[in-house]
């Protein structure tokens, strides 16, 4: 498995940069993206996260050179995303699939293979490997594009994405329309394409996915990115530890608040045989539930609260 770490993530590695890109739509009165900088390292996973209309689409868009940008530069592996020599690279699921609804599968997947300028002697096997993969079982020769359901239909935009072997795949919602069963696929082709050291953007509202499969994230409000964060030091900022104790007859009398400013909590709220605690790290954990204790406080648990992503993306951005 690919781990990448804050470090690493630097411009020089990186396989696609932004810089002030902008695009403007009614003669500049809507900034649908304005002024967006970030950048993505190879083999990085990376999300582009926001409210609907805030821009993410879009900046697909010019990055896929599928939109024609207003201002600014992008770059995919230094060369312009208009540059045919970029194409094979890339795999795209669009959010809103339209294929050629005539074609049967295996003829729609062809067509994706040999688009990628793959070898024509790798074609039935590459079918065959990417229809389990997306884990379809229906016959690739016999099923027409227009005989699908939503969920198999957003399989089959996975399988052309991956058919041609991309260094690059940009993911737009690619839960739609998926069922639970789907919502593991995509977890596992997104570990999948990470282990391979496949470089990954992702737009998906679905933000527990995300805090699963990506390295960093970037947040999107009506077109501006706020800011770009490891999803690992999200994690860790202000962290909430839950501490349960065996029922005392005052509880109300316990010095929680002073026992945790000593060393370097904060007392969040108590119900008398629990309570919520601030801590930044585990150290702090540690030396707080040792204080309890020393205390009299008799600690029988202590875990950290689950934050979700989305959580933290509205502190950050109120």
């Amino acid at each position: 498995m690919v781990a990448l770490c804050a470090c690493r993530l630097k411009v020089l590695d990186a396989l696609i940069t932004v810089d002030n890109l902008c695009k403007s739509y009614r003669n500049g009165t809507v900034k649908a993206v304005d002024s967006a900088t970030f950048s993505v390292a190879a083999g990085e996973v990376f999300g582009l996260i926001g409210p609907n209309g805030a821009g993410k689409t879009t900046i697909f868009g010019c990055l896929l050179a599928l939109i024609q940008p207003t201002s600014g530069n992008v770059l995919i592996g230094g060369k312009s995303p208009y540059d045919l020599a970029v194409k094979p690279l890339i795999g795209f699921l669009p959010e809103r699939p339209c294929y050629n609804r005539w074609m049967t599968i295996e003829q729609f997947l062809k067509f994706q293979h040999r688009l990628a300028k793959r070898p024509e002697g790798e074609l039935a096997k590459a079918i065959t490997d990417v229809m389990a993969l997306v884990e379809l079982d229906v016959d690739p020769k016999k099923r027409r594009i227009r005989e699908l359901s939503r969920g198999m239909l957003q399989r089959i935009g996975l399988a052309q994405a991956l058919i041609g072997k991309p260094r690059l795949c940009f993911f737009d919602e690619p839960t739609s329309g998926m069922d639970p069963l789907g919502f593991v696929l995509i977890r596992k082709l997104l570990l999948k394409c990470k282990d391979e050291g496949i470089t990954v953007v992702l737009n998906s509202h679905h933000l527990q996915e995300v805090e699963k499969v990506c390295d960093r994230v970037a947040f999107i409000r009506r077109g501006k990115i706020e800011s770009v964060q490891s999803v690992e030091s999200l994690a860790q900022v202000s962290q909430v530890l839950v501490v349960k104790w065996q029922r005392l007859e005052d509880a109300s009398g316990l010095p929680l608040a002073e026992i945790a400013q000593q060393v370097g909590s904060s007392l969040i709220d108590s119900d008398g045989e629990s309570a919520r605690f601030s801590a930044p790290d585990k150290e702090v954990a540690a030396n707080l539930i040792a204080a309890l204790t020393a205390g009299g406080v008799r600690v029988y648990q202590a875990t950290f609260e689950k934050r979700e992503l989305v959580e933290m993306f509205y502190e950050g951005s109120s």
